[in-house]
Formats: C-alpha cells, structure tokens, sequence
C-alpha cells in the first residue's frame, strides 16, 4: 500500500529502512523521502515503525517470571 502520496512511498519501502536499520520517524524521511513534502503521512509511518522496530536489547532479554 503506499503510504506517502506526495513521494509514492510503500510501506514495504519503509519497512525494509526499519529492517535496515532506520529507528525514527526522522531517520525514516531522510532515507526514502516519505513525509517530506506535505507530512500528512507521518503519522502512519511512526505506526509502521512503532509495529516494525525490533526490540532494544534489554527487553529482549528479559526472563521469564
């Protein structure tokens, strides 16, 4: 689906910067340029990456209770 209208912008473009290694909505704009123009679609793409962002460390390693 394309997320940013104004750049023609994929989610899968911006979830292959995530999986990259791009972990800010900033970041995510430089890179492939979605939510540069008009920005109306910045808030979808920090959803994307809120969903698609590995872990930090510490919570992964976290034990079980």
């Amino acid at each position: 689906m394309i997320v940013c209208h104004c750049q023609v912008v994929s989610d899968k473009t911006i979830r292959a910067e995530i999986e990259s290694g791009a972990c800010t909505v900033g970041e995510l704009v430089r890179r492939c340029g979605a939510g540069s123009c008009c920005g109306g679609c910045r808030p979808t793409i920090g959803a994307l990456l809120a969903v698609h962002a590995p872990l930090p460390a510490a919570e992964r390693a976290q034990p079980a209770a």
